[in-house]
């Protein structure tokens, strides 16, 4: 009897050791599994692209960028903007205002050549319909600005391109223009009578940055911010806007490249051309990265030509994956 008892503790206490030893090895593994999904990278959300469209035109390399958004709100009636256009020079013009009256009042950009000489001017305009949501009014104009042709006014002294706001609606546009002559440029709100208080334009010289990005199989991923302000562009510019960056990816022939994007500075989204294509995503808040476009690589690489707009905030992070 006693010898059964022994036998039957000593198989109680090999069953229990077994079982510490099974739960010691399944917590491990649970340990394991949560340490590797706390250091895996989030895989980049896909709902951003909102829109895909072909006949982007890629923008004209222009001599200066004007930033016209000094102050934004349009309260006092005058001129917000006031620049001296040297004839046959070409401009990029970047403006973002928002009509904070409470009335209805039109805003006017206006191109003044020589008193009873005809003038002539070519532009290229996107400019987004009056609308009281910024992001939406900024990103509207530059998918039109991609997708607009050249267009010629002429007209006897002057040439204006006039539009209404309603209370809180935001004008915003970007411009290319080139004049037979020297023309000045005036935006204004209500009257022309007189410039307002503050206001500022900002010239940026060279207004156009390209950049390189190499990828292969041994450096499959590259980063690069988008609408850092640079030195220069002083006059309370908190963003590159109407700045365009080119880049051109170099990857094998055949594969397939991912670009992604990630606010850093508050909402944001992206309007690009991409190998022709119009390409936009939606206003997404700060978070990790978004996929913005998939794209297989031609004989002469990968294009993707893209220009902060009005209403969101910066900088951007892009990222460039080779997909295996």
């Amino acid at each position: 009897m006693a010898k059964s008892f022994a036998r039957g503790e000593r198989v109680l206490r090999g069953a229990h050791h077994a079982y510490i030893a099974v739960a010691r090895r399944a917590a491990a593994f649970l340990l394991a599994l949560l340490a590797a999904w706390v250091a895996a990278p989030a895989a980049p959300a896909r709902a951003s692209v909102a829109s895909t469209a072909p006949g982007a035109r890629l923008p004209q390399q222009v001599d200066t960028l004007l930033f016209c958004n000094q102050p934004e709100r349009l309260q006092a009636p005058g001129a917000y903007a006031d620049a001296l256009l040297t004839g046959g020079r070409t401009y990029r013009i970047f403006f973002h205002y928002r009509n904070v009256t409470g009335a209805v009042k039109p805003l006017v950009i206006a191109f003044q050549g020589s008193v009873g000489k005809p003038l002539t001017v070519d532009i290229r305009k996107g400019i987004a319909d009056p609308q009281n949501d910024p992001p939406q009014a900024g990103q509207q104009a530059m998918a039109r600005y991609l997708k607009a042709p050249d267009q010629r006014f002429v007209g006897k002294g002057g040439v204006r391109l006039p539009m209404n706001l309603r209370p809180w609606d935001v004008a915003s546009g970007v411009l290319t223009v080139r004049a037979d002559q020297d023309v000045r440029l005036r935006i204004y709100f209500q009257n022309n009578n007189q410039v307002v208080t503050n206001a500022r334009v900002t010239a940026v010289k060279a207004p156009h940055r390209d950049v390189t990005i190499a990828l292969s199989p041994e450096a499959a991923q590259q980063y690069y911010r988008i609408g850092i302000p640079e030195e220069g562009m002083t006059g309370g510019m908190d963003g590159a806007y109407g700045l365009v960056y080119t880049f051109h990816v170099q990857a094998p022939a055949g594969s397939k490249v991912r670009v992604t994007f990630s606010p850093r500075g508050g909402q944001s989204g992206l309007v690009a051309a991409l190998n022709g294509l119009l390409v936009q995503s939606r206003i997404v808040p700060p978070k990790n990265h978004s996929v913005f476009a998939e794209a297989k690589v031609g004989p002469n690489g990968l294009a993707l030509v893209t220009i902060p707009f009005g209403g969101v905030f910066y900088p951007v992070e892009m990222a460039f994956h080779l997909l295996p």
